[in-house]
């Protein structure tokens, strides 16, 4: 099982790339990327919530050590023996993600608030960099 604050990171930088297009779309208030970072490392932990939750325990185990929790920030994968034996390395990588995210995210927001979205690529070069890296890290994230 990854650490939990992996779990989190990879949460909530997924998040925050999915919204990316939306940032350059429309401004954003200054409060929305806090509670993006909040809400997907939220969804990022989710699947782990077998080990607090006083009823259903059976149930949401099972349900955690199957496969459809990839839909929770690859949880699954995350959770595999490959990754559990480099804790160190998926706790650093995972913290690398998160501040390329959030480096993502904030040039998308100041390219919003300069530029005027007709009169320049940029963004969409954004757009199309976001799209290409959650490709990359879905194939990482499935082959073996």
């Amino acid at each position: 099982m990854a650490p939990a604050i992996a779990h989190f990171l990879v949460g909530a930088s997924l998040l925050l790339l999915l919204i990316i297009p939306i940032a350059l779309r429309y401004r954003l208030a200054p409060w929305v990327p806090l509670w993006l970072v909040a809400l997907g490392g939220l969804w990022g932990l989710g699947p782990d919530i077998h080990h607090i939750a006083p009823v259903y325990e059976l149930k949401l185990r099972a349900f955690h050590d199957s496969p459809w929790v990839d839909l929770f920030a690859f949880h699954y994968t995350l959770d595999r023996p490959a990754i559990r034996a480099q804790y160190t390395a998926s706790v650093f990588g995972s913290i690398l993600g998160f501040l390329g995210a959030v480096t993502t995210f904030m040039l998308a927001t100041v390219l919003r608030t300069r530029t005027n979205l007709t009169d320049t690529a940029s963004p969409h070069l954004i757009a199309l960099s976001e799209a290409l890296l959650l490709v990359l890290l879905f194939v990482a994230a499935t082959s073996s």
